[in-house]
């Protein structure tokens, strides 16, 4: 019997061309558009290799915080303001990318995340989060991380007309690190490491608060049968404020510290960096520091679905967006924060997860002109709920006060609603 030669039939697709426009000049609905367009291929059967992954997510959050523009109580009666003069309401919307690919021994990973934020005081904003990373190794004994990253975040608002509540301004906070680190297991039992890392942090309303940090670091490690890991470190830090009202706000930084992570049993674990410091301003001595630095982190889980972690620090720090908004503190290049926290998980169930955090900590802001400190404390409790693996739903609530040397006090309560699903 002859064979019948079919003629192979010509399926054509009509599916649209995408257009690929840069980022910065994308609307933000298209942007959204494009995300859930992700998602439904991702829905479909997986292409990558095993251990890949690519996750497309979107996002959606409502706040409330009752003293946005942190004024504090004695600064209100001044200027006579009401509740609603001092609170704000937002949303934000967020669509984003999760990457990570291995080649071999080699782990690539990336994260794009972008937000749009609609402000009852301040309108509309939009910023962008960045993260490459390459996890690489050479052989079975060297590896690191070469990698980049790019953070904007909303910091509390700045007050540029004192008498007028309504000329706040959204204090946008980027912040740039690039960082390459890497360790070398010389013997089953030791461990050499060391990195270099570049961070830059920008505001685009507060600039004083802008610095340039390049840190170096190396350090030997014990590696414990028990998988505990002993060890200590060296770094040293060159800071610079460009923008900072008193030239001598530049400075070297010293360090050497030991590190543990002591594994005591199955359900306890101790981690310790702590050591000496050494601080120096190019042309103000006043300024030094010298002085022990330790934190200290007590993790406790007496029960598969009960955590418990307890920490204590001392340390100098670079002010935060909150003790940068405060004028006394503008000339102000560290303060020495000394606290203690305590804080708990639950799960309540297997979809659903309780958080509370209490924390209070004291910054003494010794390399200020006129010194001063504040206490801050923050009691937060946290509801989790993820009713499939792609859905979590969140709520939170926090009180913070903060109490000042000068008798002055700050308190603020804020609320949260928000949800993510990923692809």
């Amino acid at each position: 019997m002859p064979l019948i030669k079919m003629k192979p039939v010509q399926m054509k697709s009509k599916l649209p061309a995408l257009p690929y426009p840069s980022l910065p000049s994308l609307r933000w609905q298209r942007t959204l558009h494009f995300f859930l367009g992700l998602g439904v291929v991702t829905c479909m059967p997986a292409l990558a290799a095993e251990g890949d992954v690519f996750r497309p997510y979107v996002g959606y959050s409502f706040s409330y915080d009752e003293n946005v523009s942190g004024i504090s109580d004695a600064d209100r009666r001044r200027r006579d303001l009401s509740d609603s003069d001092l609170s704000d309401t937002s949303h934000r919307a967020d669509a984003g990318l999760a990457i990570n690919k291995r080649i071999s021994q080699q782990v690539l990973s990336a994260k794009l995340n972008l937000a749009h934020i609609t402000s009852d005081r301040l309108g509309t904003l939009n910023n962008k989060d960045l993260l490459g990373n390459w996890n690489w190794h050479v052989g079975d004994h060297v590896e690191g991380n070469l990698g980049a990253s790019y953070v904007q975040a909303l910091s509390p608002y700045v007050n540029l007309d004192a008498p007028d509540i309504d000329n706040d301004e959204p204090n946008l906070r980027t912040q740039r690190r690039e960082f390459f680190d890497a360790s070398w297991l010389l013997h089953p039992s030791w461990r050499l490491r060391g990195g270099l890392s570049r961070d830059k942090l920008s505001y685009d309303v507060n600039s004083a608060g802008d610095r340039d940090e390049v840190t170096s670091e190396v350090g030997m490690d014990y590696l414990a049968a028990s998988k505990s890991t002993f060890g200590v470190q060296l770094r040293h830090t060159r800071g610079d404020l460009p923008n900072s009202p008193i030239l001598a706000n530049s400075y070297d930084q010293n360090e050497i510290k030991g590190k543990v992570n002591w594994l005591l049993t199955g359900k306890t674990q101790l981690q310790f960096l702590g050591g000496y410091v050494q601080r120096k301003h190019d042309s103000d001595s006043t300024r030094d520091f010298n002085g022990p630095n330790a934190r200290l982190i007590a993790q406790w889980k007496p029960t598969g679905k009960v955590g418990v972690t307890l920490s204590g620090w001392r340390e100098i720090g670079a002010l935060d967006q909150d003790e940068i908004g405060s004028p006394e503190n503008l000339t102000a290049s560290y303060a020495l924060n000394q606290g203690i926290g305590v804080g708990s998980t639950w799960d309540l169930t297997s979809k659903i997860r309780l958080d509370g955090q209490l924390r209070r900590e004291t910054s003494d802001y010794r390399g200020a002109e006129s010194g001063g400190k504040d206490t801050f404390r923050t009691a937060s409790i946290k509801l989790v709920y993820r009713p499939t693996d792609h859905l979590q739903l969140a709520a939170l609530a926090h009180r913070r006060i903060r109490d000042s040397s000068d008798g002055d006090r700050t308190p603020n309560t804020g609320l949260m609603l928000s949800s993510r699903y990923e692809f």
